[in-house]
């Protein structure tokens, strides 16, 4: 691994070294990382054999990736994550653990559990930092662009529909990327580098998403990405990446936050046009 990097003293610091070295380390330090980076809160206040079972690795594993982020060990590295409680970032999934973790026995309470879920998660997007300056950087990228391509699959769908919809409103011109009768890489296929590609997917991610960003990324078209991990296979190959968490109740996820964030660019967007920011175009009917 070379030389041992500085030890991160705060959890965005570790975050970022984790991303940054995530190529060079081995396949099974990968897996600890993607679990650490998605499940922050259960490596805060888990034990080292809770978490080694839950990420389907040894201790000892756990251990060693501590220390190549130069930590002595698994309890010092733990130390960081918790970091990130004290500092009074929200989290969902603690959000949903106060609710008892009992089964909802009654549409109400199963209500509440998703309510409760999905505000947890809006206010940790809104405390994310430089997620305001990423959403600028999301409207200069749409409102510099000829025409925006909307690609996402199954349960993402939904978000790319509601901005294709949006866009068409005020006569900018898209094109949603459905694929119907097996078309999907060739609508893709017509986006320039003058376009952008924005594409929104999160776990289990689309393959053929991950392949239209990948493909446009080697044209390259600009992608604007719309996740839920920096190590998600569509912020490698995006040159901007959103990464938001989803509110979940029993394995079942939430579309509110991808769509509020979809509703802010749209609404950023809108104040550009009325400026005259960008230029009114047809919808695309592809």
């Amino acid at each position: 691994m070379g030389k041992t990097a500085p030890r991160p003293e705060s959890y965005d610091d570790l975050q970022k070294a984790i991303i940054d070295r995530f190529p060079k380390l081995s396949k099974r330090l990968q897996q600890i990382a993607s679990y650490a980076l998605d499940n922050p809160s259960e490596v805060a206040l888990e034990t080292i054999a809770e978490v080694s079972e839950r990420a389907v690795v040894q201790p000892s594993s756990l251990i060693r990736f501590a220390k190549v982020f130069g930590f002595s060990g698994y309890s010092e590295m733990r130390r960081v994550f918790r970091l990130r409680l004290t500092d009074g970032m929200p989290d969902y999934k603690e959000r949903l653990r106060s609710l008892g973790g009992q089964e909802a026995k009654d549409a109400t309470a199963l209500l509440g559990q998703f309510v409760q879920a999905d505000v947890a998660a809006l206010e940790a997007m809104l405390q994310q930092p430089g997620m305001g300056e990423k959403i600028d950087r999301a409207i200069k990228i749409v409102a510099g662009a000829e025409t925006v391509y909307l690609v996402a699959h199954r349960r993402s769908f939904p978000v790319s529909f509601y901005l294709s919809y949006a866009l068409s409103q005020m006569n900018v011109r898209n094109v949603l990327v459905d694929g119907v009768g097996g078309t999907f890489f060739q609508q893709v296929a017509q986006a320039t580098p003058r376009d952008v590609v924005v594409a929104v997917s999160s776990k289990a991610y689309s393959p053929d998403v991950v392949q239209a960003v990948r493909d446009a990324s080697d044209r390259d078209v600009p992608v604007v990405a719309l996740t839920d991990s920096p190590l998600s296979p569509l912020a490698e190959h995006a040159d901007l990446s959103l990464e938001v968490q989803q509110g979940a109740v029993h394995l079942f996820r939430s579309l509110a936050v991808p769509m509020t964030l979809a509703v802010t660019l749209i609404v950023g967007l809108g104040r550009v046009v009325e400026r005259g920011g960008k230029p009114k175009k047809r919808a695309s009917k592809r």
